[in-house]
């Protein structure tokens, strides 16, 4: 009995020594950092494997600080993006990991933190910190680069349908081209720059390219949009845009569509949580095989997001376009709702959510379809958006994108199902 006594207790304390001198090496290394003694703090925090989470996290955000207080955000990075995925609800520590990022230059990635960690528990100091942050990006960010690629299946690589025959009154006519299945790749490229030409004033100058390409390659399809503005800077991360535009469409038979035309817009942040966006935009489109498409297109949209706390964020949108073409069966008017959101979970990783519903209708019915009517269609999307934040090549975020969409249409050459799988790289984690 008592060597089993003996036995017991010498297991219990050979089980708690190592916690309790990892506590007491913690404890000494967090009063070697108040009394500014950096490098003998961040020695006696180095604790080995096998600790609790929490005491990791003060490990951590330990080793951080003293790399942050010897000028030093580069070795505080690896430390700080742990921290944020181990807790992603900690507004402090996404603020500072967004300092050590303003500090490397990586200011897409800092702005994104930085606006996260607004909707935390930060003081009024930190707040007007933050903002000064944000401001001093908007002045030094000269660039912005974008690029997409995406695996594309439709039903049907002109109408995405699965109707082969246009049915009037019984009669099958008009036989569609082929209808099978078309896969394909999306690849979209783009760049915004931003040269100063004055304080809080920025010349703009935008250009996206697009393109398709299918088995067959009689369907690819190349669209080329640039424009070339002004864009002023002011208060609460406000920004005021507008200038002209030109757009292309390309295809084997070549040039499809041109088009000019001007646009404005205009955001602003309401409170540290909320942002709000405007844009207007009217083109004169112009198709050179299709006279009778040629009209003007005005498009207008609301955009609102809000981050309600460190780990989520949501998003609300409008958009309404009406195409004013000078035959009656393809002027068209459309508007889109859009509702969506984005959530981090501990451990790493980023899920997001959207939906659109966009309702459209035209003017008149098409000739060579009276039976139905002017045409009345639904479309529902939903989209989801998948990564991990640990797994990182050369600072870029795979992103895993899975999209289903469906139409539902009075015309049934007009109704379609789609599913999409997009494999794209974002900074903004």
């Amino acid at each position: 009995m008592w060597r089993q006594a003996n036995a017991f207790a010498f297991a219990l304390m050979t089980g708690i020594a190592p916690l309790a001198a990892q506590e007491a090496s913690l404890a000494q290394a967090e009063r070697l950092f108040l009394a500014e003694d950096t490098a003998a703090a961040r020695q006696a925090a180095e604790l080995p494997d096998g600790v609790d989470e929490e005491t990791e996290v003060r490990r951590l955000w330990l080793i951080a600080l003293t790399h942050m207080r010897e000028s030093a955000p580069r070795s505080a990075l690896p430390h700080l993006e742990r921290l944020v995925t181990l807790s992603p609800e900690t507004a402090r520590f996404r603020l500072e990991l967004a300092r050590a990022l303003y500090l490397v230059e990586q200011d897409d990635r800092a702005q994104h933190h930085f606006e996260y960690a607004l909707a935390g528990e930060l003081s009024l100091s930190e707040i007007a910190t933050v903002n000064e942050y944000l401001r001093a990006m908007e002045r030094r960010k000269p660039w912005q680069g974008h690029a997409r690629v995406a695996l594309v299946r439709q039903s049907n690589p002109f109408q995405r349908s699965g109707e082969e025959y246009v049915d009037i009154g019984g009669h099958f006519l008009l036989p569609l081209p082929q209808v099978e299945s078309a896969q394909g790749a999306e690849v979209g490229l783009g760049a915004t720059y931003l040269p100063r030409i004055a304080p809080d004033l920025h010349l703009r100058l935008h250009v996206m390219a697009t393109g398709q390409f299918f088995e067959d390659s009689a369907l690819n399809r190349w669209h080329l949009r640039g424009e070339m503005g002004l864009l002023s800077l002011g208060d609460h991360a406000e920004q005021i845009s507008g200038g002209v535009s030109v757009q292309g469409a390309f295809g084997q038979e070549g040039q499809i569509l041109q088009g000019v035309g001007v646009y404005a817009g205009y955001q602003r942040r309401l409170t540290n949580r909320t942002r709000l966006a405007f844009r207007v935009t009217a083109d004169r489109l112009t198709y050179p095989t299709a006279p009778l498409l040629n009209g003007p297109r005005y498009t207008a949209s609301v955009e609102a997001s809000r981050i309600m706390t460190p780990q989520l964020m949501l998003e609300s949108g409008v958009m309404v376009t009406h195409h004013h073409t000078e035959a009656l069966h393809n002027r068209r008017s459309t508007a889109t709702l859009s509702l969506g959101g984005q959530y981090a979970f501990k451990g790493g990783v980023q899920a997001g959510l959207e939906t659109q519903i966009t309702r459209m209708r035209q003017a008149a019915a098409n000739p060579l379809l009276l039976q139905y009517g002017p045409e009345r269609s639904t479309r529902l999307s939903v989209t989801a958006r998948l990564m991990h934040r640990d797994y990182t090549v050369r600072g870029f975020a795979p992103v895993l994108v899975m999209g289903y969409e469906t139409q539902s249409s009075n015309v049934p050459m007009q109704a379609y199902d789609n599913f999409k799988l997009t494999l794209g790289a974002t900074r903004n984690f």
